[in-house]
């Protein structure tokens, strides 16, 4: 058999890429910084296990982000799992951003239906098209534009009780 595989995948360095990427979709599905942090694990571990079936940079983005999510769901699923953890936010919004505002905005968007937080995170955090959303998820590109439309407008109707600091 030849050598087809041209996409070369070096492991840490997908770590080093991707990490925070993981670790976002993880702690936002799983809630708490204890299972987001063995999603996190267990996704890299099956990345390791599984590298020669990653073809490209895409397919590997979009492998990560199905994995983790699909792990979330496993983790979740799991009779220990069942002692939720109110989720503790300090030091995941981003600390460059340093906005009261970002973390306000982002509690009330892991306040939503799981189907509309995905949608929304995939979409906004990790910048991914409609089309993108839709391959990893597994779902037509139509549902993906109803849940964005919905996860919206159950956002703007939060929103907009929120009172903002107008001097940050």
């Amino acid at each position: 058999m030849g050598d087809n595989h041209q996409f070369e995948l070096n492991i840490d360095e997908t770590v080093r890429r991707y990490a925070d990427m993981v670790y976002r979709l993880a702690l936002l599905n799983m809630k708490n910084h204890s299972d987001a942090e063995d999603v996190f694990q267990e996704v890299f571990l099956k990345l390791f296990r599984y590298q020669e079936n990653i073809q490209s940079e895409e397919h590997l983005k979009a492998w990560l982000i199905r994995v983790t999510i699909n792990q979330c769901k496993s983790v979740a699923a799991s009779a220990w799992s069942r002692h939720n953890v109110p989720l503790d936010m300090s030091g995941f919004a981003e600390e460059s951003k340093g906005k009261k505002e970002y973390t306000e905005v982002y509690d009330i968007v892991k306040s939503l239906p799981d189907k509309y937080r995905q949608v929304i995170h995939l979409y906004y955090y990790e910048e991914l098209s409609i089309k993108e959303i839709a391959e990893i998820l597994g779902i037509k590109e139509a549902t993906i534009k109803t849940r964005l439309a919905r996860a919206r407008k159950l956002l703007s109707r939060k929103l907009k009780g929120v009172q903002f600091d107008e001097r940050i």
